[in-house]
């Protein structure tokens, strides 16, 4: 058979086959049933919803921190003397009140060489009244006065005022100026020899021992405020807006006790670009009738009680979508209601923009969408 009849007889028989195929499959289709389509709706999904609750509420910002003693000195002495026994000693624990006695060294020696200053002083002064009474007499009874006042034993009197440029240079020449201020000089170094508290404290360290040696110059203790604490804490930038100077500080302990009570005293104007925070300061300051529990280098926690806001609802923060929409339960079916967000905390946020008849969902539903068939309950 010729070559090019044998390859037409091929591709004739090919497409033979292929149209009885053809053929085949359309008959087979055509002998299957079609299922009927189903119009059964989505089963609504039970879930709870609550009341729209309108309200005033106090903005809760919560914060942390150690407390500080607002006023805290180191006391060091200026004079060298032996620390005398007996009375209120200078030792841990011990409270003074503001211009009590804290430390008292031995000043015997520095106060008899003042007496004999005093003494020195007088003497000069006595020799020089003929020569005042003579040459100045409008000023004589002054110094005569000022003479009389002395005593030995107790802090100099001040100097009667020269009445003329003559009578001051005379009181100079004679060394009655040098010999009066190297007195007072004297007597201030003298007192130098008791130490007072600066302000109400406890001691909160000593270095040194009723009836030992003080040095000049030697760090003798601390002293730290017992009423006055400030508490440092940094707060978040989303608080910065809400928190204002003199907003309320209520501090706890880990059983949720308030333990002490300050105001927002001071609020950074910077914020640290690694955290976002700025540093707030609350001070606390207690009376005898309101005893504070707070104590140095204690830390605390508790929250900061801002201005009231008014008409919102607290929301848990989970519950807000996207976009700041809440979905809300309308005629069995979910809505997504646009809210506006005026506080959030950590877990909760303040929203406004509900109405009083609307019902919210009331719990966390992942596969939640617009117009989702729902069956509320009201229950728990």
């Amino acid at each position: 058979m010729h070559p090019i009849l044998k390859s037409a007889l091929r591709f004739a028989l090919g497409a033979v086959i292929l149209l009885v195929g053809v053929v085949i499959m359309n008959g087979l289709i055509s002998l299957k049933k079609e299922l009927p389509v189903s119009d059964r709706r989505t089963p609504a999904r039970a879930v709870r919803v609550l009341p729209v609750e309108i309200a005033s509420r106090v903005p809760l910002i919560p914060i942390e921190g150690r407390v500080e003693a607002r006023y805290r000195a180191d006391i060091l002495a200026e004079v060298t003397g032996t620390l005398q026994l007996g009375g209120k000693e200078f030792r841990e624990g011990t409270a003074f009140q503001q211009g009590e006695t804290m430390m008292q060294l031995d000043n015997r020696e520095a106060r008899l060489n003042l007496i004999s200053q005093r003494s020195q002083f007088l003497q000069l002064l006595s020799s020089q009244l003929a020569d005042l009474h003579a040459d100045f007499p409008e000023s004589g009874g002054g110094w005569t006065a000022f003479s009389d006042s002395m005593d030995v034993e107790n802090t100099l009197p001040i100097l009667p005022p020269a009445g003329s440029d003559r009578e001051r240079l005379f009181v100079a020449n004679r060394g009655l100026l040098s010999s009066y201020h190297a007195i007072r000089s004297a007597e201030e170094r003298l007192s130098k020899y008791a130490i007072l508290a600066p302000f109400d404290g406890v001691v909160a360290a000593t270095t040194v021992q009723p009836g030992g040696l003080v040095r000049a110059g030697q760090l003798a203790g601390s002293l730290i405020g017992k009423n006055d604490f400030e508490v440092k804490t940094a707060l978040h930038v989303r608080y910065l807006s809400t928190v204002q100077r003199g907003d309320t500080v209520l501090y706890q302990d880990e059983n949720g006790q308030t333990i002490g009570v300050a105001k927002v005293h001071r609020i950074s104007g910077m914020v640290d670009p690694s955290t976002q925070t700025a540093t707030v300061y609350c001070r606390s300051f207690s009376t005898n009738a309101n005893r504070s529990k707070l104590r140095d280098g204690q830390f605390v926690s508790g929250v900061i009680q801002s201005e009231v806001i008014e008409d919102v609802m607290v929301v848990p923060n989970a519950w807000i979508q996207t976009g700041q929409r809440i979905f809300v339960v309308q005629d069995d079916r979910l809505v997504a209601k646009s809210v506006d967000v005026v506080f959030s905390s950590r877990s909760e946020s303040m929203i406004q923009g509900l109405d009083g008849t609307d019902w919210l969902l009331g719990e966390v539903l992942t596969t939640a969408f617009e117009g989702m068939p729902v069956a509320p309950q009201t229950g728990e």
